[in-house]
């Protein structure tokens, strides 16, 4: 059921990380990245008014992945929004501002990096494929059931951009999941291959066979960037990408805008919208009419028969929904959602 966010009916959005990548070459720098935060971020093991902060780690594969656990003062066993980030990012990227907003409103929020990325194990650093993105979800979701201090029984999950396809289809698959959001969710692979044009999908195929191959040899990866300018080479570089990524970087981050080139050998063919029909929750997605990452009409068509998932549509593009107006409407919005789904 879509709708404008205007007047709030049911709509859709997505969104979708995107960060910094200086680079005319495949190979990219190893520099940390700065940026002047733009979201609030709390420090872990620490009070704040209304919620505390603990940081922890669960097994996913045989490595340990770090997470964050927001709980709520005065609330035995509250539902519990289990949180991930986009393309390339990390767990500090924005949704922290989120998880203090729902633990704040009664609910615990569990944030989490994959591996290979922030404090999280795997080598080589900054890898990414789904299927192993997808089964740290599932190690994820059985951590937190695990917990006493939550109801392993209230279970909602929320994803952004490339989390935001692994929300579809952990909610159609993982049957201890009662409910998803979903912010300009990635939704099917061949949008980005459309955009990017055959000249830089021939660049990113060559430097993903160039680092497999380095990778047989047990040599260093052969890195490309994660973000750039539109005439720079990069995974995402259309016009929003380079300043609205870097927005959500916090200060003093570590992050690199760099990724094993061989990523791209798999996540070339990642479709979640085939999951989307076999979801039985209920579910919130939300997109942005200006978002340049997004698919936005398979979005619509592929929720349009879905009455149990709301659909809301903001006049924005994919970042912004980390910081000011619509960071504000979209979390009404999924406040609404949640106080509807527990």
């Amino acid at each position: 059921m879509l709708q404008k966010a205007k007047s709030v009916k049911k709509g859709t959005a997505k969104k979708a990380a995107v960060k910094k990548a200086p680079s005319r070459k495949a190979v990219v720098k190893k520099s940390a990245v700065k940026k002047a935060a733009t979201v609030k971020k709390t420090a872990q093991g620490v009070k704040q008014k209304g919620f505390s902060v603990s940081g922890v780690r669960f097994l996913s594969g045989g490595l340990n992945c770090e997470g964050r656990l927001y709980l709520p003062k005065g609330i035995k066993k509250p539902p519990v929004i289990i949180m991930a980030y986009g393309f390339g990012a990390e767990m500090d990227f924005g949704i922290p501002a989120y998880a203090e907003e729902f633990a704040k409103n009664g609910y615990a929020a569990f944030i989490f990096n994959y591996r290979y990325y922030g404090g999280s194990e795997g080598e080589p650093k900054h890898f990414i494929s789904q299927k192993k993105q997808l089964e740290d979800w599932n190690s994820a979701i059985e951590f937190v059931r695990s917990l006493d201090q939550v109801d392993a029984e209230r279970i909602c999950i929320w994803g952004c951009s490339f989390s935001g396809g692994h929300v579809f289809v952990m909610a159609a698959l993982n049957r201890s999941v009662k409910g998803f959001i979903s912010t300009v969710p990635f939704i099917d692979s061949m949008f980005i291959v459309k955009i990017s044009g055959m000249k830089k999908v021939f660049k990113i195929n060559i430097a993903a066979y160039r680092d497999l191959f380095r990778s047989l040899l047990r040599k260093e990866p052969f890195n490309i960037p994660v973000i750039g300018r539109p005439d720079e080479f990069a995974i995402l570089n259309t016009p929003e990408c380079y300043d609205g990524y870097r927005s959500m970087i916090p200060e003093n981050s570590a992050w690199e805008n760099v990724l094993p080139a061989r990523s791209m050998l798999v996540t070339t063919f990642y479709r979640p919208f085939r999951y989307i029909k076999k979801i039985n929750c209920k579910g919130l997605v939300i997109m942005g009419e200006g978002d340049t990452l997004t698919d936005n009409l398979l979005v619509e068509k592929s929720f349009s028969d879905l009455r149990q998932v709301d659909l809301l549509k903001y006049p924005c593009g994919h970042f912004k929904f980390f910081e000011g107006e619509y960071f504000k409407k979209s979390l009404s919005a999924e406040l609404k959602f949640l106080e509807g789904l527990f």
